[in-house]
């Protein structure tokens, strides 16, 4: 692999990651690929480079990829709520809404705090026509949510009834 690396940078996992991470930001997702799998050849139980690479797997729509990837991830840190919220992710993405909502309810167990579930959780219950449930989750979703965002606009949108039409909000999930 010959890339340009920064000055002192060393073959270790942790440098592979940080620099992986500098290309995602950038959207090189070829190279932050690349370079977690380099992370992940040195140390196959490096779990921020695993994690990661389900989360690039999941942005760049390779979804069967994303569960694969994540489900190593929580493999190697089953402790860890953000493991399973992007691997809930990914099952809500190919519309595995069981699947999805079993990880989502992991995270609520590690981290009741978690912000983002609700707002994924209010997705599942309204493509599984349960509303109410829906309403539920995104009300607690704005409790903490900036109020800026795309997210809370739909939410917002959605407690109020004042959507004129179904917006799929799956797109919003991981954002």
């Amino acid at each position: 692999m010959s890339r340009d690396f920064p000055v002192g940078f060393m073959a270790n996992p942790s440098d592979f990651n940080k620099e992986a991470v500098e290309r995602y930001k950038t959207q090189d997702f070829e190279g932050a690929e690349a370079l977690y799998r380099e992370a992940l050849k040195i140390d196959p139980t490096y779990f921020p480079s695993q994690l990661n690479l389900g989360i690039l797997m999941f942005k760049t729509g390779r979804y069967d990829d994303a569960i694969k990837e994540c489900t190593k991830a929580v493999s190697l840190r089953s402790d860890n709520p953000s493991a399973h919220f992007h691997l809930g992710n990914a099952y809500y993405a190919k519309m595995w809404w069981e699947e999805a909502l079993v990880e989502y309810e992991r995270v609520f167990t590690l981290d009741p705090s978690h912000v983002d579930v609700h707002f994924a959780l209010g997705g599942i219950y309204l493509n599984r026509g349960y509303k109410e449930k829906a309403v539920e989750c995104w009300k607690k979703y704005l409790e903490s949510a900036p109020p800026e965002s795309m997210k809370a606009k739909l939410a917002t949108e959605y407690v109020q009834g004042t959507t004129a039409n179904q917006v799929h909000i799956g797109k919003y999930i991981a954002e």
